[in-house]
């Protein structure tokens, strides 16, 4: 019980930045533009994962990513935390309005539960992922993770290696969209595939375990 009241505590010192910064702002803008690319030929389950996917990247950006984190991570760990549990509640503070806007999302396209699973289950754990990029490396890894997500998410990794001429920046994109949380994988959880799910719950754990162990090499720094 203390452990969720840590994660409980973690999550409510960081949700303020989503009214009081651009963050909102942000996630606004990415659901207006995801209705917009959908007058434009997007299917609704693609809509949906990229409002689990990229929501919870814009928001791994704006809560974890600011300058001052380190220093912020610091005074939080001298009270009776942990970092599993600061690790923890940032995920869900990155996760949880990502999941919002994936509902949201459903909703306005006409998407099915299985389309909702999916986004869920996209947001979570892309959101560990850019959660444990970001802590350590900053905002550029959002941005190259948003980037990345966004163009290439949703492609089968055999499309790529499939090229003629593959090079070695194409068989690194499917490596890892082979290995790392993927959107093209992801979309057969609309469809009940098992697999899919406990491919995104695993990246979700080993996500916040990786954050958790960056916090608490910090604090040993």
């Amino acid at each position: 019980m203390r452990f969720l009241r840590c994660v409980h505590a973690e999550f409510l010192a960081v949700s303020p930045r989503l009214t009081r910064t651009r963050v909102g702002l942000a996630l606004l803008s990415l659901g207006i533009s995801l209705m917009w690319l959908r007058t434009h030929g997007f299917d609704h389950l693609t809509i949906v994962l990229q409002a689990g996917a990229l929501g919870s990247i814009v928001c791994a950006a704006g809560i974890a990513g600011q300058v001052g984190d380190s220093a912020a991570l610091t005074t939080a760990l001298t009270h009776p935390t942990s970092p599993l549990a600061i690790a923890a509640g940032r995920w869900l503070a990155t996760a949880l309005p990502a999941l919002l806007l994936a509902l949201l999302c459903t909703a306005a396209v006409g998407g099915t539960i299985g389309a909702l699973a999916a986004g869920l289950c996209a947001a979570a754990a892309v959101g560990s992922c850019a959660l444990a990029l970001v802590l350590p490396l900053g905002n550029s890894a959002a941005l190259t993770l948003f980037l990345f997500m966004a163009t290439a998410g949703t492609v089968p990794p055999e499309r790529l290696v499939d090229l003629a001429h593959p090079g070695v920046l194409r068989v690194t994109a499917a490596s890892a969209l082979e290995l790392g949380p993927a959107l093209w994988h992801y979309r057969e959880i609309a469809t009940g595939d098992v697999g899919a799910v406990a491919h995104a719950a695993a990246w979700t754990g080993l996500g916040i375990l990786l954050a958790s162990a960056w916090i608490a090499r910090s604090r040993a720094c």
